[in-house]
């Protein structure tokens, strides 16, 4: 059991490929389980700060379908891309 009423300070080292494994202290602060989506956040006016979010599992395809097919979005992209006459379109 995590202590979630006090701030949690932990350490971990950026690995060459930027492969990071999370603290467990801060993994059990967020109620992380494996698959979840960790949302990373910058701003500008911080720099050397990132704050961490996990993505609310009811989100994960939320909007599957609102835009159509996967084959629906594609040709969209596609006839788009045409549109603008750039040689990408002939390339995909």
């Amino acid at each position: 059991m995590y202590v979630r009423d006090r701030p949690i300070e932990a350490e971990a080292r950026l690995r060459p490929k930027n492969q990071l494994t999370l603290p467990e202290a801060i993994v059990g602060a967020l109620n992380a389980r494996p698959d979840d989506v960790l949302v990373f956040e910058t701003d500008p006016t911080q720099p050397g700060v990132a704050h961490l979010h996990v993505l609310p599992r009811e989100y994960a395809g939320s909007l599957t379908g609102v835009y159509g097919t996967t084959e629906d979005v594609l040709t969209f992209i596609h006839e788009e891309r045409a549109a603008w006459g750039g040689e990408r379109a002939a390339e995909d």
